[in-house]
């Protein structure tokens, strides 16, 4: 072998030995942020967002909302657009937007929570002290990625915290049929202490679907049983009624004590059922309602 060809062979194999090395020692490229710690929005279209935001129920408010009920159905997203906008009108007083739902699925924990954001726009942030402190301090609750993903009960309300509070947090929890009656009292209790001692200003907004599968005249009847309840603040009662009156008993009791609490009275700014979007015929129905206690 000729000195030429032996240093033709060592480059050769030096050239091998660097690119070996350097292909193989490379950090492969991270996997995107929004896979691994977002939670996808999985229950309400684009254009179904898309119109009910231009479509938005237009409802007159004289303050600040501190908490209001809204639909989680998409069937009346117009309603939950029209919540949003009034929000909006105060858009820079609030810090997060606090959800209660029902846990539709049911099971795993009577309370369950989720730390990872959500993956719409730019993203919207979870407060993780919120979340933190709820798991230390509530023993029947939970972290369940999942749940919180899978559910549309929050899920469908998070691209309008996005389009109308882009700048606030929020936080969702999902309460299950199974939380008992002392259990929602003092989970009210634990969430007005957290809300004051917080310093934040907050949104509470309980997702809920009032009298389910029923005629409309029957969804009517329903409707005024869950009206009298609310009125007379006959919690035991609430917390009795199943899905013919509303799917998140917990996240009502919860809401009224939170108004409760501040001194306010809530008030139906709207109340309707599926017929209304969908065709007057239709055997069965589902009602929903606007509810919201302003500030002074």
């Amino acid at each position: 072998m000729t000195a030429k060809n032996f240093l033709s062979g060592v480059v050769f194999a030096l050239f091998f030995i660097f690119i070996f090395i350097d292909t193989t020692s490379e950090t492969p490229p991270a996997i995107p942020e929004v896979i691994e710690t977002r939670h996808a929005i999985l229950n309400i279209s684009h254009q179904t967002f898309l119109y009910s935001v231009e479509n938005a129920r237009e409802y007159e408010v004289n303050g600040i909302i501190a908490a209001g009920v809204v639909p989680h159905h998409t069937t009346a997203a117009v309603m939950i657009s029209g919540f949003f906008s009034c929000a909006a009108e105060f858009a820079d007083y609030y810090d997060t937007v606090i959800i209660l739902a029902p846990n539709h699925s049911g099971g795993f924990a009577e309370i369950i929570a989720s730390e990872r954001d959500w993956d719409v726009g730019d993203g919207v942030f979870t407060n993780r002290s919120f979340v933190a402190d709820l798991i230390s301090a509530n023993e029947n609750a939970a972290i369940s990625h999942s749940h919180m993903e899978e559910d549309h009960s929050a899920s469908v309300l998070i691209p309008y915290v996005h389009y109308y509070l882009p700048n606030t947090q929020v936080a969702t929890v999902l309460l299950s049929r199974s939380l008992s009656f002392d259990g929602t009292i003092d989970f009210a209790r634990w969430l007005e202490n957290w809300i004051a001692e917080s310093g934040e200003n907050i949104l509470l907004v309980a997702s809920i679907d009032f009298s389910h599968f029923l005629t409309p005249q029957e969804s009517i009847e329903k409707d005024r049983i869950t009206a009298y309840a609310i009125a007379t603040r006959d919690y035991r009662m609430i917390h009795s009624l199943n899905d013919a009156h509303l799917d998140s008993s917990a996240s009502l009791i919860v809401f009224l004590q939170y108004l409760d609490a501040l001194g306010i009275d809530p008030q139906i700014i709207d109340h309707t059922n599926a017929a209304e979007f969908l065709n007057a015929g239709i055997p069965e129905t589902t009602s929903y309602k606007i509810i919201i206690g302003e500030l002074d």
